[in-house]
């Protein structure tokens, strides 16, 4: 039966689902009776475009059957019509983590805050990281938060339920009763810690082993002690990703897009260049898998390219 783009309006948080729903290449993604329970499981049922099979009687000029090659402008305009939309739902506590955290006071004193999240106690709080944060930043005060995580910016509002100095200093932010999400990136990241080779034909530095630290269908972003690829540089990377229980390498082609210091180390952001249908397959499956729960963050491939 033909698989049609699935509208983010025909889903309903908490509400049963009247059909299943499917990959673009028909792999079951959500059963028929099952719901969706959360905004974090509702940007994964949508990570990669989500389909239907077309009711009876119904007609659509962009179905297309389980097996015909992908039809990239029907799935292309479902997802900016779902980009489009704010997701109201709990604080996402899996998949991705949250980067780019920024809390500003609700009464507009002072200056934002640019922190680091820590953690949270899930229902209760969320911990900051307090250092060169204004002391103003006090327990009462109301805050408003904004930070990235996967594909979305998130925005909640919450105050300041705690601040202790010793032996770190941490803000304890009450946890948000909803968070209000819009997607940012057209493809949904995932973090990782994946010990990669990197290869230049033009420089001795080919094979040298770099980190990945986030994933997604279309680039990586890499650690890279020295040496880095500039902007624009071509080069090859050998990345081991674990399914099903053993490890395969991807070996994929990449462009260096931008770079950026992080933590004395140099963040490169690639986006994959002209790079087999295997390897991208590889890749999408496993950012499927830590997003669906398939693969969890503990079970990634470690450090030293073995499965955990």
């Amino acid at each position: 039966m033909p698989l049609v783009p699935l509208s983010q309006r025909e889903v309903t948080i908490g509400a049963p689902l009247p059909f299943s729903v499917y990959t673009e290449e028909g792999r079951l993604l959500m059963g028929r009776g099952h719901s969706v329970q959360s905004a974090e499981q509702f940007e994964r049922l949508f990570a990669f475009g989500a389909f239907r099979h077309m009711f009876p009687g119904e007609q659509r000029d962009d179905a297309k059957s389980a097996q015909e090659d992908s039809a990239p402008a029907p799935a292309a305009r479902t997802r900016r019509g779902h980009d489009e939309q704010v997701i109201v739902g709990p604080f996402p506590t899996a998949g991705c983590v949250p980067e780019d955290f920024v809390i500003a006071l609700a009464s507009g004193a002072g200056m934002p805050a640019r922190t680091r999240f820590v953690g949270m106690l899930e229902g209760a709080s969320l911990l900051l990281d307090g250092a060169g944060v204004d002391p103003a930043f006090a327990p009462g005060e109301a805050v408003e938060g904004q930070f990235i995580a996967g594909r979305y910016r998130h925005a909640f509002q919450s105050d300041i339920v705690g601040r202790h100095a010793a032996p770190f200093d941490v803000l304890y932010l009450r946890y948000p009763a909803e968070v209000r999400s819009r997607a940012l990136r057209r493809h949904i990241r995932v973090g990782i810690d994946v010990t990669a080779r990197l290869s230049r034909n033009d420089r001795t530095m080919a094979g040298t082993e770099v980190r990945a630290v986030d994933l997604s269908a279309a680039g990586v972003g890499l650690l890279v002690n020295s040496n880095s690829p500039a902007p624009g540089e071509h080069f090859k990377l050998s990345l081991p990703l674990s399914r099903e229980g053993r490890v395969r390498t991807a070996p994929l082609n990449c462009i260096a897009r931008n770079r950026r210091t992080k933590g004395g180390e140099t963040l490169v952001g690639a986006e994959f260049g002209n790079t087999s249908g295997e390897a991208r397959a590889l890749v999408n499956d496993f950012v499927l898998d830590v997003l669906t729960g398939a693969m969890p963050p503990e079970r990634h491939a470690s450090r030293d390219g073995r499965s955990a």
